[in-house]
C-alpha cells in the first residue's frame, strides 16, 4: 500500500461550499455513508453505534450525520500509482474524482462552548479546561482507518488533519490562543490510546457511554442505542464510567 498516495480533506457542506451542487453533495453522501458502514461491519466494538442500526438510515438521516452545522466531517484519500494529480486546493476535484478511493475518516465537532464541552460526570468538580475566550473547543469522533489501507498513517493523518482544522479556525477568531481537541476511545482499543499518545494526547479522564453519544452531538442515535439495550446495559451504558477520554492543546 505504500505507493498509493494519501491526503486528508474536510468535506465541502452547503455552507462552507455553496457552490456545490445537490449531485455532488448527494456523492459525497453516498461515499461517506458507504466507508461508515465498513467502519462499524469490520469494526463494531470501536463505535457506540452498530452497522444494524446505520444500515437502515434513510437518505434525510445521512444527511443529518453528515451536514452538521456544529461538526465537520474529514476524509482521508488514497490514489493508486500511477492517477494524474489534481489540483490541492480542489477539494471536491480531490473526494470526487473515480481514482480516489475513501479509506479513512472522522468527525470533527466545534467550536462548542465549555457549557457543552464539560462532562456531566464530573460529579461537581471544576472544569479542568480554560474559558472560551482563551481556547476554542473541539471533539474528534468516529475515526476510522480502511482495513485494506491500515499500517499506512491514515488515523496519524486524520489527527493532524483535525489539529490544523481547529487551530485554523482559532486563528480565524477574535480572542482565543489555543485550541483544545479532545477524543473518547473505546476502553478495550489499546493500539487508538497508544496513536493518540503519540501525536500529543494525554489522560484526561473517564466517562459514560451516555457522556460520549451526548458528547459526539448524537441525541438521537443515544435513543436509538439505548432501546436496542438489554435492561442491565442500559444501567452499565449510563453509570459505567469506562470511556477513556484524552486531549491535546495546541497554541496558534
Amino acid at each position: 500500500m505504500s505507493e498509493y498516495t494519501y491526503s486528508a480533506h474536510a468535506l465541502p457542506t452547503p455552507v462552507t461550499a455553496p457552490s456545490t451542487s445537490q449531485q455532488e453533495l448527494d456523492a459525497l453522501q453516498e461515499r461517506y455513508a458507504a466507508l461508515r458502514l465498513e467502519a462499524l461491519l469490520t469494526a463494531p466494538h470501536a463505535f457506540g453505534s452498530t452497522h444494524a442500526l446505520e444500515s437502515a438510515f434513510t437518505p434525510e438521516e445521512w444527511r443529518g450525520k453528515i451536514w452538521r452545522e456544529d461538526a465537520v466531517v474529514l476524509v482521508c484519500v488514497a490514489r493508486p500509482p500511477g492517477a494524474p494529480a489534481f489540483d490541492s486546493d480542489n477539494q471536491k476535484e480531490a473526494l470526487l474524482d473515480s481514482q480516489s478511493t475513501w479509506v479513512g475518516s472522522a468527525i470533527m465537532r466545534g467550536p462548542l462552548p465549555g457549557s457543552e464541552y464539560e462532562l456531566q460526570t464530573s460529579e461537581g468538580a471544576p472544569p479542568l479546561f480554560g474559558s472560551d475566550a482563551e481556547e476554542t473547543k473541539w471533539h474528534m469522533t468516529a475515526v476510522f482507518a480502511s482495513a485494506a489501507h491500515r499500517g499506512c498513517g491514515i488515523g496519524k493523518m486524520l489527527i493532524q488533519k483535525g489539529k490544523e482544522y481547529s487551530l485554523g479556525r482559532t486563528a480565524g477568531l477574535r480572542g482565543p490562543s489555543k485550541a483544545r481537541f479532545r477524543v473518547m476511545i473505546h476502553p478495550d482499543n489499546f493500539v487508538v490510546v497508544a496513536l493518540y499518545s503519540k501525536s500529543g494526547f494525554v489522560d484526561a479522564g473517564r466517562t459514560t457511554g451516555q457522556e460520549a453519544y451526548r458528547a459526539n452531538g448524537d441525541l438521537d442515535g443515544w435513543d436509538k442505542k439505548y432501546h436496542s439495550l438489554s435492561d442491565e446495559m442500559k444501567v452499565y451504558w449510563t453509570t459505567a464510567n469506562v470511556a477513556i477520554v484524552m486531549e491535546w492543546v495546541g497554541q496558534i
